[in-house]
């Protein structure tokens, strides 16, 4: 384009020339002299560059024309001062950077669509019971609500059961513990399954379906296996085919009695779900995710479900069914609670932005200061205001399109970091990706920066008297008090912002301390944890199953460096509570507590504090219980629990329940969740009990990691068909649980530190900036008398002043806007006086340190050196 305009301005020379020169042969065939001839010629024809010009305008309009003027005038002004123009872009790219990470989060869990066809009609189907406390385990469907609802309900398009549990599948190399989605038929459908290998299941078919990448890992991708028989829980099954690698339907977590750490799922079980028998007491149970008809509302859904389910309860009178149905858009469950957390995250980073364009702002207004004199010339000679403006708009745009690249890869950095380290720590991190829709956003936040960067400058320019500024002449480039108070007026915002954000951090930090505040005894860093399911034909008696805890413990127990071993529930149980010598309950008056099936060494391997009393033994000739303090604070207040028996279930009839004495109380404990509160819970041997899914707890002498080789393959000598999974350090299980909190926390300090970096940048540069504008001043104070203790203490004074009226404000602010994080706080007030001292006397420190950087080269300025500048 540039090449073609030069052209024809070429040629426009060229015929213009040709012009006058036609015209000056005609003059001299008139009878003129050739001087007159073309001075005549040049009168007619009139002026040439206004000529040149118009047809130029024509050509090419005048405003693009100017804007490349300008582009190019910005780049040769980047080229003259690269220091500045640095600062500039790393500054945008740090706040572009960290807003479009966590916009490119908030669109993968909140604004993209799920990768389900019709994924907004899409429900989400429980039955609960509201006369207990809130149990999420219990949030369930029956196999008889189920097919009622697949077979009969009309609003509903298509109806999927599912589960996710552990199962064991036996690989290439052994037996493997599984991540299992087991589904209903129509699964397929509604996720809009193909496959990459093999084939879907049909109806009825009991056949597994692997994900890619655990087929790849478990059975090295042999496409041979495909249409063969694999043993799943020592049953076989048709492995019927492999999904392809996008193949990742959004499933929620796995709720609590599971004791399944967060996953991708790794195979599907496809399952027919029949009807039981009207006298079974036993009923399986599943999640259920449906597909809506069209233009049908959730009220319509629920009203058609109670229905049947009122049916379901007349053919089958003796099944326990939870008497509440809930309907919810699937897509808010697959959030779950990361919505508020998000929001939070986002006006943070928001903040953030915010800090970044003040220190802009400032940075802009200093130089301002310094180009009044071109701007006047430039004035002074016919450019308009709003051409001088738009220099610096454009000058603003071309840094924040830099910034904003940079900004690009900072939070593709960002992104890859969240996923890498933190997976499932949000519900949909792992679909975080930065697409079409985070382009656009980077590139609104960069057009919206330069603008907003812009504003103090250009009211600073719109306002210059040209006059005056010439009348300057060529020595000065002082600033006007008017730009100094109103860069100062800045830092103090910048501060302000910094402070509540570091105030928001240093809430979130305390929290996290008062979760991980470990009672006395407890030391989960020296504990290593496994877990067993015992499943499958050779382990369906409760005998079959404590000898091979038995044979667990002595194995790991014998490992050198281990020094206590003890297992305990995986399955998350809980009973009806009944005292022998209380007064008659119904059931649902009776207290629901924890069942917690451990061994005589769990005490002593995770350190487990006895309060009163004792701990089970091995040699204990009949069943006992300990409780907990809370379970003897809620159920034995104002007496001692010790000796009080309680029945312990035999099967689901209560008339077979065994009374069992309590022996001791042990202090509370957090061993799952450390963000869980805390339930009544009672200790029985699993020698007397039914144990199930276990969890083998070992302490040792040094870090856990080095001995778990040995005790994995001792314990898996044992039997090899019992897959053992879910090897870790206690306490880093225990860190992963609260992994939603640990990374608002991180992002959040993330947030706080790099608004306190821009504020300390934005403080240090208004304070050097006001030291090189005073030098003159400061020698002549100091050719005068004044000491160089003085001179220091005048400049940190002016800092101390900007960062006590910025951390003011900020604290204020804070107090009245930390009320927002009161979802995210743990054990303390929104407004709790020592997170605010600490982060405000950090901020201050901070800050004032910066200031003395330049107070202490002030002090050194040399007056003789100063006078002679002057």
């Amino acid at each position: 384009m540039i090449w073609r305009r030069r052209r024809a301005l070429a040629d426009l020379d060229e015929d213009i020339r040709d012009h006058l020169a036609r015209e000056t042969e005609e003059n001299i065939a008139r009878g003129m002299s050739p001087e007159e001839a073309d001075a005549a010629a040049r009168r007619a024809f009139g002026g040439v560059t206004r000529i040149k010009e118009d047809a130029r305008a024509v050509w090419v309009p005048i405003w693009a024309d100017q804007l490349l003027q300008d582009a190019r005038y910005s780049l040769r002004l980047v080229r003259r001062s690269p220091g500045f123009a640095t600062l500039v872009v790393a500054t945008l790219a740090l706040g572009i950077g960290l807003t479009t990470a966590v916009f490119s989060v908030v669109n993968a869990v909140l604004l993209r669509p799920l990768a389900y066809r019709d994924g907004s009609r899409l429900i989400w189907i429980v039955t609960y019971d509201d006369r207990v406390a809130p149990i999420k385990s219990i949030e369930v469907v029956s196999a008889p609500d189920f097919l009622a609802f697949h077979d009969h309900a009309s609003t509903l398009e298509r109806v999927v059961a599912f589960y996710i549990g552990m199962e064991r599948v036996t690989a290439k190399d052994g037996v493997v513990a599984t991540r299992v989605a087991t589904v209903s038929s129509d699964f397929w459908d509604l996720a809009g399954a193909t496959p990459a290998l093999g084939r879907l299941p049909s109806t009825n078919e009991d056949a597994i379906v692997l994900s890619h990448a655990f087929f790849e890992s478990a059975f090295n991708g042999d496409a041979a296996l495909v249409g063969r028989m694999v043993t799943v829980n020592d049953r076989q099954a048709l492995l019927a085919g492999v999904l392809p690698r996008t193949f990742r339907p959004q499933l929620p977590a796995p709720a609590a009695v599971s004791q399944l750490s967060p996953g991708d799922v790794e195979a599907y079980h496809a399952t027919t779900i029949q009807a039981p028998s009207p006298t079974d007491l036993g009923v399986r149970v599943f999640y259920v995710i449906a597909r809506t008809r069209s233009r049908v509302s959730a009220a319509q859904v629920k009203s058609e479900l109670e229905t049947l389910r009122a049916s379901v309860q007349r053919a089958y009178p003796k099944l326990a069914s939870a008497p509440r149905l809930r309907v919810t858009p699937f897509a808010e469950v697959l959030v779950g609670q990361a919505r508020r957390p998000l929001f939070i995250l986002f006006g943070c980073v928001l903040l953030v932005l915010t800090i970044a364009c003040v220190n802009i702002a400032s940075l802009q207004l200093a130089r301002a200061s310094a180009r009044r004199k071109e701007v006047a010339v430039r004035a002074a000679i016919g450019a308009g205001r709003g051409r001088v403006l738009r220099q610096f708009v454009v000058e603003n745009l071309l840094l924040a399109s830099a910034g904003g690249i940079v900004g690009l890869l900072v939070a593709r950095a960002a992104v890859s970091s969240m996923v890498h380290l933190l997976p499932y720590a949000i519900p949909r991190l792992t679909e975080t990706t930065i697409d079409a829709r985070v382009l656009a956003f980077a590139s609104i936040a960069s057009v919206v920066t330069a603008l907003a960067c812009g504003i103090a400058p250009a009211a600073a320019l719109w306002r210059m008297n040209v006059q005056d500024a010439l009348k300057d002449g060529t020595r000065t480039t002082t600033a006007p008090p008017r730009a100094l108070r109103a860069r100062r007026a800045l830092v103090t915002v910048e501060l302000a912002l910094a402070s509540v954000l570091v105030v928001a951090a240093m809430l979130l930090v305390k929290s996290l301390w008062r979760i991980t505040a470990y009672p006395a005894g407890f030391d989960p860093e020296h504990v290593l944890t496994l877990k067993v399911q015992m499943s499958g034909q050779a382990y369906r008696t409760p005998e079959r199953k404590r000898a091979y805890l038995d044979e667990v413990l002595g194995q790991a127990g014998a490992v050198p460096g281990v020094l206590a071993t003890g297992v305990s529930s995986d399955a998350d149980a809980r009973i009806r509570l009944i005292r022998l010598d209380s007064r008659p309950m119904s059931i649902l008056d009776r207290p629901i507590v924890r069942l917690n099936v451990t061994s005589a060494g769990y005490a002593a391997a995770i350190g487990m504090r006895i309060v009163e009393g004792r701990w089970m033994t091995d040699a204990e000739p009949s069943a006992v219980y300990v409780i907990n303090e809370t379970l003897a604070r809620r159920y034995f207040p104002g007496e001692s629990p010790i000796g009080r028996r309680l029945l312990l279930p035999n099967g689901p009839d209560p008339a077979r329940a065994i009374p069992a004495p309590v022996v001791g109380i042990v202090a509370d404990l957090r061993i799952a969740d450390l963000e869980s509160a805390i339930e009544p819970e009672l200790f029985l041997d699993y020698r007397h009990g039914n144990p199930f899914a276990m969890t083998v707890n070992m302490r040792t002498t040094g870090d856990p990691l080095h001995v778990a080789p040995t005790v994995r393959a001792k314990l898996a000598a044992i039997d090899p068909t019992q897959a053992l999974f879910q090897v870790k350090r206690l306490d880093t299980a225990l860190i992963d649980s609260i992994a939603p909190r640990r990374m608002t926390l991180t992002l959040l300090s993330v947030f706080a530190g790099s608004a306190l970096l821009l504020g300390v940048i934005g403080i240090y540069g208004v304070m050097a900036y006001s030291v090189a504008q005073r030098t003159q001043e400061i020698g002549v104070r100091m050719a005068l008398g004044a000491t160089r203790q003085a001179v220091l203490m005048m400049i940190m004074t002016q800092g101390i002043r900007l960062t006590a009226a910025g951390v003011a404000v900020g604290a204020v602010s804070a107090a009245g806007t930390s009320r927002v994080l009161t979802s995210l706080l743990y054990d303390i007030q929104p407004t709790d006086g020592g997170s605010f001292a600490v982060a405000c006397a950090g901020v201050a420190a901070t800050a004032i340190a910066a200031c003395s950087l330049p107070a202490i080269a002030a002090s050194l300025v040399d007056p003789v050196v100063a006078l002679r500048c002057e």
